[in-house]
């Protein structure tokens, strides 16, 4: 086990540094100029230079990648171009943005997937099965830029019930960050972009307890606590925490799953998150912003699928490491 994990830690790191190194090439093989984004035409050639150097724009490519990764190294992710501020500075409010909208949203699509799987199995035959086999891919079919527009038009637009995006109102000065979380308003604008993760991520867990269920309610064990006259809840318990562990290892895909459609709900709901900070980012070819975004996330997912294997060794010990 200790060295499977080794290995694994290893194989990761390696992995980690080939994106790093081909979002640097990808990303200077853009053909523009970050400093003509951010000056105006007019400013002189000499001041854009100057600029340039400043940035270290000027040296040669392997001699930025090189001082690229030392910066990496000592945990240095360089200074936006836009903002003028340590990238760090810039995405650490935007990382806990997008980590409330996420977490929250996809925790409670696990526990009524769950929930959905269970119900639709143990009814089989009934039409609540036939909603449970037509329901999830049309969710899960549904693009998620549509949904988040038509919860907008409907419930923003037309009922006026939520805000039409953003974290809080427009003028809201709040005494500190942990204000904003804190509040009633702030609900109320996470509505929405919550409701939409939760009907695209539900479907997975839906299918996969569904399956997992039917699996399982032919097992010996089940007409034993049958046999014994258990009632139809305690068998029905039995048999859901018997189909548990394909939806529990399932559960750290659903996060990296998640973050690639934060990126376009961010969008869709102005939510001021890293997606969003990175598409922004591009636009406006921000390369150490851009950057150090793609590599949070590719570390985010990376260790999902690493602790993915981890997790289900010890949930299942019929699984073994070689």
């Amino acid at each position: 086990m200790i060295d499977y994990i080794v290995r694994r830690t290893l194989l990761n790191i390696m992995l980690l540094v080939m994106l790093t190194t081909l979002m640097f090439i990808l990303f200077r093989l853009v053909p523009a100029d970050p400093v003509a984004v951010i000056l105006s035409p007019d400013v002189p050639e000499d001041v854009r230079n100057a600029l340039r150097r400043d940035w270290g724009l000027d040296r040669p490519l392997a001699e930025q990648f090189l001082a690229y990764i030392w910066n990496l190294l000592r945990g240095d992710f360089g200074i936006s171009f836009a903002y003028q501020q340590p990238v760090w500075t810039v995405l650490s409010d935007k990382l806990l943005n997008t980590v409330v909208l996420m977490i929250p949203a996809t925790l409670v699509a696990v526990i009524i997937g769950i929930a959905g799987g269970v119900l639709f199995a143990w009814k089989r035959g009934t039409w609540l099965e036939l909603i449970g086999v037509i329901l999830p891919p049309v969710l899960r079919g549904i693009p998620v830029f549509w949904l988040g527009v038509i919860l907008l038009m409907i419930f923003a637009y037309g009922l006026k019930w939520f805000p039409i995006g953003g974290m809080s109102a427009v003028g809201v000065m709040p005494a500190s960050k942990w204000d904003i979380y804190l509040s009633v308003e702030f609900l109320r604008h996470l509505a929405l972009p919550a409701l939409c993760m939760i009907l695209t991520s539900i479907s997975e867990p839906i299918l996969i307890m569904r399956s997992s269920m039917l699996e399982t309610s032919g097992e010996d064990y089940l007409e034993l606590i049958r046999a014994k006259g258990a009632s139809e809840g305690r068998i029905l318990y039995h048999a859901a925490r018997g189909s548990m562990l394909p939806v529990v290892t399932w559960v750290f895909h659903m996060f990296g799953y998640a973050i690639s459609s934060t990126v376009v709900i961010e969008i869709v709901f102005s939510w001021p998150g890293l997606g969003r900070e990175m598409v922004n980012a591009i636009s406006a070819y921000d390369y150490p912003l851009v950057q150090a975004s793609f590599f949070l996330i590719s570390v985010i997912v990376i260790s999902l699928n690493f602790l993915t294997d981890i997790v289900y060794g010890f949930l299942d010990p019929r699984v073994t490491y070689s």
